[in-house]
């Protein structure tokens, strides 16, 4: 083989090589990086009556569009929400009790508005940019390389990390081990919103769980959500590393949403992180103050009367 040969040679499987490289970096970004809709297949247009819960829960929402809101109470066409403030044993916690018509009043929101590993943002900020009558941190999945992120019926990101919760637009909300969730599964179920942090606190029974195997299980500011049939939810937020609130345990934690009846529960991102935001304004005590910036939250909005993420 002559010279001339063995570069041609080499040229070609240099090509072949950066041919097969670009094929799968495009392969990637499409596959895990770029957001796919799927509501062309579970979108309300489709689903109808179907997701309106307000059949279930006929005395709950105004029905001329008065808005009622009060210290700890708002009511609407969409939403009914009850935000108390509970002081035990040296913890305090706030209970978000809601109602939607629609599963699309229960959105996350980004930082900068659009998916981003790192772009961050206060709770309280995002809250005021997307209209949010009631805002929660996230999951955080911005510290995170691998992680499920399903937002607002659109796939970000399927590559699982730890126990995921899935609220599907049914109104259903379901919690899975790491290995056995399908994702490909939950979307066909039609997936409306994907959380990645976790764990989840209640048994299928509804029982607490009181074995955790992570090192978040002491007593630190928490952030949870919970499920009690489509339609109605929680959302509770923990002070803690204060002198007013020493925090909850995941133990501790589980045991709240047992005794408050839920089916499902699931933990978010906490810690600094912690912060419940009400009518444009922080409601909790983060542990530092405004709480620390994160790349999502989860709120409540009127349908209709939101951003939609990029």
């Amino acid at each position: 083989m002559t010279a001339s040969q063995k570069k041609r040679l080499a040229l070609f499987f240099f090509l072949d090589v950066l041919a097969i490289g670009i094929g799968l970096v495009i392969f990637s970004l499409f596959h895990h990086v770029l957001p796919r809709s799927i509501g062309h297949l579970y979108g309300t247009s489709e689903l109808g009556s179907a997701t309106d819960f307000s059949r279930s829960f006929p005395d709950k929402f105004t029905t001329d569009g008065t808005v009622v809101q009060e210290d700890g109470f708002y009511m609407d066409s969409h939403i009914n929400l009850t935000v108390t403030t509970h002081v035990e044993n040296g913890v305090t916690y706030y209970l978000a009790d809601f109602y939607i018509k629609n599963i699309e009043c229960l959105r996350s929101a980004f930082a900068g508005e659009e998916f981003s590993l790192g772009e961050t943002d206060s709770v309280l900020h995002m809250a005021n940019e997307n209209n949010a009558v009631l805002a929660v941190s996230g999951d955080y999945f911005g510290i995170r390389q691998r992680s499920v992120v399903i937002r607002n019926g659109k796939v970000y990101r399927k590559t699982r990390a730890h126990q995921i919760c899935v609220l599907y637009y049914d109104g259903t909300m379901e919690t899975y081990p790491f290995a056995s969730f399908d994702v490909e599964k939950a979307i066909a179920g039609g997936a409306w919103q994907a959380w990645d942090f976790g764990p989840a606190l209640l048994n299928s029974d509804g029982s607490a769980v009181t074995e955790f195997s992570t090192g978040i299980s002491g007593k630190n500011p928490r952030i949870a959500i919970g499920y009690y049939e489509p339609g109605h939810y929680c959302l509770v937020a923990v002070d803690g590393r204060q002198s007013h609130s020493s925090g909850m345990s995941l133990v501790e934690l589980a045991k709240l949403f047992e005794s408050l009846g839920c089916k499902t529960a699931y933990n978010l991102d906490g810690g600094n992180s912690a912060v419940m935001c009400l009518y444009g304004e922080l409601f909790s005590s983060p542990s530092t103050e405004g709480g620390r910036a994160i790349s999502d939250i989860i709120y409540l909005a009127p349908q209709g009367g939101n951003k939609e993420e990029k």
